[in-house]
Parts: C-alpha cells; structure tokens; sequence
C-alpha cells in the first residue's frame, strides 16, 4: 500500500482536530475552516485506498463528499455574514 496518501489524509485529520478542538468555539471562520479540512482528508483517504485496492467505490463516494462539503461551506458562510451584523464580531464568546 501507498503510505503516502494515508500519511497526507492523516496528517490533514489531525490538523483538522487540533484546529477544531483547541480553537475554543471562539471563531466561526476558524471552525469552517476545520471542518473543511476534515472532509477534504476524509476524501483523500478515500481516493488512496481506492486506488490501493484497485476499486472505484471510494472515488465515487469523494465525488459525492467534496460537493457536499461544499455546500456545507457555503450555507456555514452564509451564516456567517448573517450572523456578523447582529453581533458586531464573529466571535462566539
């Protein structure tokens, strides 16, 4: 197996966690912004062992993950930008 790509996916997950979880629900951005990295090594995961195993299930299912954190990115945003008038910062605290 190719220990490239579990190693990027992995490393990716953990910075992931770490900004997620350290990040203290302060900055909305911050926690898009995780998230996002999160499913993006979920998807590279996927495409590696996919090609490892020589299968087409997990590039079908990236290609149904990456639009999805998409969207999930843009509707985060949007609250965002609602979200900023009512409070004057994006802060959460």
């Amino acid at each position: 197996m190719n220990g490239f790509g579990s190693n990027l996916a992995l490393a990716l997950y953990l910075i992931g966690i770490i900004a997620f979880l350290f990040n203290g629900g302060q900055n909305l951005i911050m926690l898009v912004i995780s998230l996002e990295l999160l499913l993006l090594s979920v998807g590279i995961l996927l495409v590696n062992l996919s090609y490892n195993f020589d299968d087409l299930v997990g590039s079908n299912l990236t290609l149904l993950i990456l639009p999805l954190a998409g969207c999930e990115s843009a509707v985060a945003l949007a609250l965002l930008v609602a979200f900023y008038p009512l409070r004057g910062s994006i802060l959460l605290s």
